[in-house]
């Protein structure tokens, strides 16, 4: 008999929007003032010493609805700037704050920018800090649950994430597309047995069809490397 086989390209279309349908009660009640709350985080540009990109309020929306959705209690970022996504997650965290508390943990390279109490979820940031330093914080025995990554790992890195990843750890990898970071981040977890296509499936950034039909306007380059434990078929 034949199998019914189902690619990246079709779980792509299921996933966001499953994570989407979940979230769409908040966009109808809280999408506004959540935008006006990334929105502002802008003025934190005048602190900054490199002052680069953002992400774009689709990715924005996609980083709150993929926290909500999962639910982790351990999130840790690479390359938080001036917290866009790191409040995007926080936003989410801070709706399910009443079944467990949520710690993020960020650092930023270049800049070294304190950001405003506008959130309960506890958020550590790393000023001036690479990657490696920040997963030197962690303890062995300490595993995270998201990993969202808008910046290069470092081959020290690797060895480090060993102790703090698992097969049910989430991984978010912005500029997924061509030769850039998302794509040469995925190769390297690969590369060095963090994940594998056995424990992992990879979700491609979000379609135009998909994003047209949850209004959001903007582009969004963000990959998911989501565990396959997470994946369940049922019967409604």
């Amino acid at each position: 008999m034949n199998t019914i086989n189902i690619n990246s390209t079709d779980l792509s279309l299921i996933f966001w929007r499953k994570i989407l349908d979940n979230s769409f009660l908040k966009q109808r009640t809280m999408q506004k003032d959540f935008f006006k709350k990334i929105d502002s985080l802008d003025e934190l540009r005048l602190q900054s010493s490199y002052n680069t990109g953002s992400i774009s309020s689709t990715t924005s929306w996609l980083l709150f609805s993929i926290t909500l959705f999962f639910k982790p209690k351990i999130i840790c970022e690479v390359g938080s700037f001036i917290g866009k996504s790191t409040f995007s997650m926080a936003f989410a965290a801070d709706i399910y704050s009443k079944e467990y508390e949520c710690s993020i943990y960020c650092c930023d390279i270049s800049n070294e920018i304190n950001f405003p109490n506008i959130t309960s979820t506890t958020i550590k940031q790393f000023h001036k800090k690479n990657s490696t330093e920040m997963f030197k914080h962690f303890e062995s025995d300490q595993k995270i649950d998201l990993l969202h990554l808008d910046g290069r790992l470092q081959n020290e890195d690797f060895d480090l994430l060993k102790n703090s990843l698992t097969e049910k750890t989430i991984l978010i990898l912005d500029d997924f597309e061509g030769n850039e970071k998302g794509v040469i981040n995925f190769i390297n977890l690969l590369n060095n047995n963090l994940i594998s296509r056995k424990s992992h499936c990879l979700i491609f950034p979000i379609q135009d069809e998909t994003k047209a039909k949850y209004n959001l306007l903007e582009r969004s380059t963000s990959g998911v490397l989501i565990p396959l434990k997470t994946l369940k078929i049922t019967n409604q």
